[in-house]
């Protein structure tokens, strides 16, 4: 039976206990609130990072995962479909890898981690689990993801989004990546999933290309023939050669999705817009053009 991991709070996680626990007594943090303070402290979670003490997957939707890890469980079959691939990330392990919801560092508890899973009964008397462990050999390791969604999905008591990690083992780590750094990673499944590529094309420079959101998410309006206003979300590809100061390449979806919405299928094109208020008073300045691809 495939493991579905129900992820409360936007992220997973990755560690050794033990290697944690190490950590934190070097450091001198007697706080249980290690993701706060992994999250405030940028210089220590870099350390983390470069030390191969947790590696975050962060940013992604809550709800139910199907996980796996090479060699411990079968792999994802043709009824799954490949979205993501990334490696290199440093983990250290000491006897046991957990793999958990991100929510376990709120407030982290090593004495919770015991056995081969953690999980809680819902109201209704559904068990759910929130962290699976796997024994793993003593040793550093270099972390790969690849991240599936369904080719059909199921109704929402089933897992449509899954993550298969692999480890390499390796002597000593040279170097470290940084998962966190969101131009060069992109762990949202469901984003990845729903979303669609597309390219803007500003009306002009000064009044239209958004320079201060490279990293950050876009949200413009589009105006439809019967008069609704939906909401789009963009998140930019800066890194994409084929672009200048006056196009842009990104990817988008409805920010509340609607069935009277158009569907955002290849050569759709819409305009864009920015909301403009001017006290009680709301109007639409049309930025650019946005074409699906």
């Amino acid at each position: 039976m495939d493991k579905d991991l129900c992820v409360s709070d936007y992220g997973i996680c990755l560690f050794s206990v033990e290697v944690l626990q190490e950590f934190l007594k070097k450091e001198k943090i007697r706080s249980k609130k290690i993701l706060e303070k992994f999250q405030k402290d940028k210089k220590l979670y870099l350390t983390t990072q470069k030390e191969g003490v947790w590696f975050p997957v962060v940013q992604i939707n809550s709800g139910h995962y199907v996980i796996k890890l090479n060699g411990y469980d079968e792999p994802f079959s043709d009824e799954w479909e490949q979205k993501l691939e990334y490696d290199g990330f440093n983990i250290e392990i000491k006897d046991s890898l957990w793999i958990s919801s991100i929510s376990k560092f709120h407030k982290f508890d090593a004495n919770g981690f015991c056995g081969d899973e953690i999980s809680y009964q819902t109201y209704d008397g559904v068990t759910l689990y929130s962290a699976f462990k796997y024994d793993v050999p003593s040793g550093k390791y270099l972390l790969g993801i690849k991240g599936y969604t369904r080719k059909q999905p199921l109704d929402r008591s089933n897992p449509n989004y899954g993550f298969a990690f692999s480890l390499v083992k390796v002597e000593e780590f040279d170097g470290f990546k940084n998962p966190r750094e969101s131009d060069d990673y992109e762990f949202n499944i469901g984003w990845l999933t729903k979303s669609k590529e597309a390219m803007i094309y500003w009306f002009s420079e000064a009044g239209g290309r958004k320079e201060s959101l490279a990293e950050e998410e876009y949200y413009p309006t589009i105006e439809l023939e019967d008069g609704s206003t939906p909401k789009l979300v963009i998140k930019f590809d800066r890194k994409n050669p084929t672009q200048d100061k006056m196009s842009d390449n990104c990817r988008v979806d409805y920010v509340l999705h609607h069935t009277k919405y158009p569907v955002l299928s290849s050569d759709t094109e819409f305009i864009i817009c920015d909301e403009i208020r001017k006290g009680s008073k709301k109007t639409l300045q049309k930025v650019g053009r946005l074409v699906i691809k």
